[in-house]
């Protein structure tokens, strides 16, 4: 019983995770295409997204596999799941954008990087000092990796505010008539 358990959850969290991971890659096509990846605004609409995954695949674990209930610990799993899964996803995509998509992106970065940084009132030596170690972080393979990590971490935090609303304690085989 347990292992079936076990195993609707990783499926479930897979799939949700998959669906969520392709709607932040379709969401970040449409920012390149429209030129506005490095838009703060705009990417805090990835989190909108990712919470509505989050949310999604709680409400329909708990629905589907589970009778209609579920622990705040067990809707935090599925939550963080879901996120470290799509967030897997979106860092392959991540990597294939900045090394074969687009490899010029990366340069448009350590631009606004160093823009940013003379605006701050950093010297020169300060800024190329900075630079090189930014790029030693900033490559596709890096932010690949640090997308996973951001994405569990994210999905953790998310996942602890929406289980508060999703879990619902209870013996599924208990009866409200006495």
């Amino acid at each position: 019983m347990e292992e079936t358990k076990k195993s609707s959850l990783l499926k479930c969290t897979m799939n949700y995770g998959a669906m969520l991971g392709l709607a932040l890659i379709i969401y970040s096509l449409l920012l390149w295409m429209l030129d506005m990846t490095s838009s703060t605004g705009l990417g805090l609409v990835s989190y909108v997204i990712m919470i509505a995954g989050i949310v999604l695949a709680t409400k329909t674990y708990r629905d589907q596999e589970l009778g209609g209930f579920i622990s705040y610990g067990r809707a935090l799993g599925v939550g963080t799941l879901t996120s470290v899964f799509a967030g897997v996803i979106s860092a392959f995509f991540t990597y294939l954008l900045y090394t074969f998509i687009d490899p010029g992106l990366m340069e448009k970065v350590y631009l606004m990087m160093e823009e940013a940084y003379y605006e701050a009132g950093m010297s020169d030596s300060q800024i190329e000092m900075t630079m090189d170690m930014a790029k030693r972080f900033t490559n596709p393979v890096m932010m690949a990796v640090f997308g996973v990590f951001g994405s569990a971490f994210f999905g953790f935090l998310f996942s602890l505010i929406t289980s508060i609303f999703l879990k619902k304690e209870g013996d599924p085989f208990e009866s409200d008539a006495v």
